[in-house]
């Protein structure tokens, strides 16, 4: 059963009967866009991915959690490691004791060129501390958002996007965000995960400091076109179709709808779900009963990259 918490940040559970999709499609229209808009289904690759935080979180099952180590969960772009990251921290909600509020997992996802005081405000804010002063000058205030974590008693800082720690800076600002993750590192009171680009692995390898702290990797890799992967790919768009608040089912999971949608996603979920949400709302606004080709066709139209040229669910390129 899961967690009241993750139930109530996303939506997971598919709809059992026809029955239960008719209710779901007589929501009002924002219950159904939150549906929408927080699906998510636990296939394969993203179980891969979850079993990774948990190991680095709680390396014994009904044991401790680790401190001090250093993990990483490496792959491209939208194969789906931030949802997973999500997840795992709604799995592990913010709680009370004596001393205050506890906030076991803090997911934060960093920017190009984030700054420490960004890092730093972001750490804040998270850990329900947005209002804390700048008093004593910015160095102070840094080290005490690092600090805020043994305050709260994280037990897993998940860095998302890692890559923009450390990569597209000078030495200089590369060397400066390496500190804040080494002085958390250095704490011994907590794990962290860096989440982002393979060349992550390329950083940590160069820097002992962070090799030597137990790391160790999980790469998420897309599916491919192979005709195995093809069948999964095919499974887990007639999952997500399940779990769409319509009356009908809107057949993702046809050959020629899993053949486009892999081609325009290269298999990676994060590119999937940017075509079949917006498709999904064209088709609530059309009161249409499911998505038909028609909204796929408009949701692809308007989100193609600069020379792609393929005919996804019949786009007309010579049309003026």
């Amino acid at each position: 059963m899961e967690k009241p918490a993750a139930a109530a940040h996303f939506h997971t559970e598919p709809f059992a009967n026809d029955e239960a999709r008719l209710a779901a499609s007589r929501l009002s229209p924002s219950e159904r866009q939150w549906m929408i808009e927080k699906l998510l289904v636990k296939y394969k690759v993203f179980n891969t991915a979850y079993r990774h935080i948990a190991a680095n979180h709680m390396p014994v099952v009904g044991g401790t959690h680790a401190k001090g180590t250093v993990g990483a969960m490496l792959g491209e772009s939208r194969a789906g490691k931030s949802a997973v990251c999500a997840y795992y921290a709604a799995m592990h909600p913010p709680t009370y004791d004596d001393e205050g509020e506890i906030f076991p997992v803090v997911h934060l996802t960093t920017s190009l060129k984030m700054t420490p005081l960004e890092f730093a405000h972001e750490l804040n804010r998270l850990t329900a501390a947005r209002y804390a002063r700048l008093s004593g000058g910015t160095g102070a205030y840094v080290s005490n958002a690092l600090l805020r974590l043994l305050q709260v008693k994280t037990e897993l800082l998940i860095i998302d996007d890692a890559h923009y720690l450390f990569f597209e800076r000078t030495d200089k600002t590369a060397a400066n965000m390496f500190k804040l993750v080494k002085t958390i590192a250095d704490f011994n009171a907590l794990s962290i995960v860096m989440v982002g680009e393979d060349k992550i692995d390329d950083y940590v390898f160069s820097i002992k400091a962070f090799a030597g702290r137990g790391y160790n990797k999980e790469t998420i890799e897309p599916l491919t076109a192979g005709k195995k992967d093809m069948e999964k790919f095919g499974m887990l768009l007639g999952s997500i179709d399940r779990r769409l608040p319509f009356a009908n089912l809107s057949n993702l999971d046809d050959p020629y709808v899993t053949e486009h949608l892999y081609r325009f996603s290269g298999g990676m979920i994060g590119q999937v779900m940017n075509i079949v949400r917006p498709a999904a709302f064209i088709a609530m606004n059309d009161g249409s009963s499911h998505i038909r080709i028609e909204h796929l066709r408009k949701a692809v139209s308007t989100r193609m990259s600069t020379g792609d040229t393929f005919g996804y669910f019949g786009i007309d390129h010579h049309v003026a």
